[in-house]
């Protein structure tokens, strides 16, 4: 009980006090910190986490409050709940860690083309194509919603180690602010985007979600190089 508890965020205290309240029933704070030899001044704090986590609940109105435990099936349900929705948020960064490992150890995978949606997934992947790059990267960004301080940041850091040319638009030129190694030019307006490195991903506005292409096919990689140097022959500088 003490390890899966834990594993939430208890401590052995509040575990403890869980523990007693399932053995003993009803209890009072100041019964609780007798049992458990914990100072009367603390125990409140333990008690109302357990009770913001729906582990214990205080019963009637009366003085001394006592104190009740949830029954443990009903925990163990509302666990199972949480657990899966931590999981459920985070498969859209394994996913995307995933892509970017096969990308990156080609002969441990098959090429792949896959369909990506969401303004912060395809800023993520934007991030890691720049960082697992070799030689150069090419960026065309024409979403405001991209260009995010932890991007802009990525794109300083990397650029000390590769050649980065990035084409966006003259509205959002401004927010670009990033040393002279950094390439930019400038197009009036942009129908989407993508990011060029040792993978590519190719996106687009559609129905107000940003949603994309992203693979490691190097046919693909090379049709939007050619792509990206015939319009930036054409950008403003």
């Amino acid at each position: 009980m003490e390890n899966l508890l834990n594993l939430v965020g208890l401590s052995k205290r509040e575990v403890d006090i869980y523990t007693v309240l399932v053995e003993s029933g009803e209890l009072s704070a100041r019964e609780l910190a007798e049992r458990l030899g914990i100072p009367y001044t603390k125990i409140y704090t333990h008690l109302e986490k357990l009770h913001k986590m729906g582990l214990i609940a205080p019963v009637g109105g009366r003085r001394p409050l006592k104190y009740r435990a949830t029954p443990p099936a009903e925990v163990y349900k509302n666990l199972v709940n949480r657990a899966s929705e931590i999981l459920k948020s985070l498969k859209p960064l394994f996913d995307s860690l995933q892509l970017i490992y096969e990308s990156k150890h080609a002969t441990a995978a098959p090429t792949f083309l896959t369909l990506i949606r969401g303004a912060e997934r395809i800023t993520d992947l934007i991030s890691e194509i720049l960082s697992v790059s070799d030689g150069e990267a090419y960026l065309a960004v024409p979403f405001p919603e991209l260009v995010t301080y932890r991007l802009l940041a990525i794109m300083a850091e990397e650029s000390k180690r590769i050649k980065i040319m990035v084409l966006t638009t003259e509205k959002l030129r401004d927010r670009f602010q990033l040393p002279p190694r950094v390439e930019i030019r400038t197009l009036p307006e942009m129908f989407g985007g993508g990011a060029i490195g040792n993978s590519v991903l190719i996106y687009v506005k559609y129905g107000g979600e940003i949603s994309g292409v992203y693979s490691n096919e190097r046919f693909i990689i090379e049709i939007a190089k050619t792509y990206f140097h015939n319009v930036w022959q054409r950008a403003k500088i």
